[in-house]
């Protein structure tokens, strides 16, 4: 009898655990997410042969539906700026983006489009790469929550349709609760 209650009790403990992440996630919005300071790591494959470790750091300014956020990447041949202007009306988020060209100049705006909601958000714009040069390409972010508190982002990166480029990144709100996602492969 007494061990039937304990794994009742059991049961209730974990699924009121797993119901932790599904609220968590219902919560997520952009603005909420970079508001304040926000770091990142991760890594970009080009062509399936190059691989580039990068971190970044980032200061959100929300206000009202307006998210002003400035990024800034750390690649091993230096640093780059990327700055957004996002708004978030519903499930809509329009915006632009300013990226650091290869020679320092802001490059853009480049008009950015996409969606958010509570499973996370994407984000598709045509600009330049951090750091590069004149050619534009398309650039699509796909922003999950997880159930740790972070997020995850994919980035497709293509030019006529053609995959060129692929990111991973893990975006939190400390240094130490990205230290364990930096380890990862």
């Amino acid at each position: 009898m007494r061990r039937r209650a304990l794994r009742g009790a059991a049961l209730a403990v974990s699924l009121a655990l797993l119901a932790l992440p599904a609220r968590a996630a219902d919560d997520f919005s952009l603005r909420s997410f970079f508001a304040g300071h926000s770091v990142s790591g991760g890594e970009i494959r080009t062509l399936g042969l190059f691989r580039e470790r990068f971190t970044a750091r980032f200061e959100g300014k929300a206000k009202g539906d307006a998210l002003d956020l400035d990024e800034r990447f750390r690649f091993e041949d230096g640093a780059r700026l990327q700055r957004w202007h996002l708004v978030e009306r519903g499930r809509r988020v329009t915006g632009t983006v300013e990226t650091e060209d290869g020679w320092g100049v802001l490059q853009g705006p480049f008009p950015v489009s996409g969606t958010s909601g509570p499973g996370g958000a994407v984000l598709a714009y045509r600009g330049i790469a951090p750091g590069g040069g004149r050619w534009m390409f398309d650039f699509r972010h796909q922003i999950t929550p997880r159930p740790d508190g972070t997020a995850g982002n994919r980035v497709r990166i293509s030019r006529f349709g053609l995959p060129l480029a692929g990111a991973r990144v893990t975006f939190t709100k400390s240094e130490a609760a990205l230290a364990p996602h930096l380890a990862q492969p």
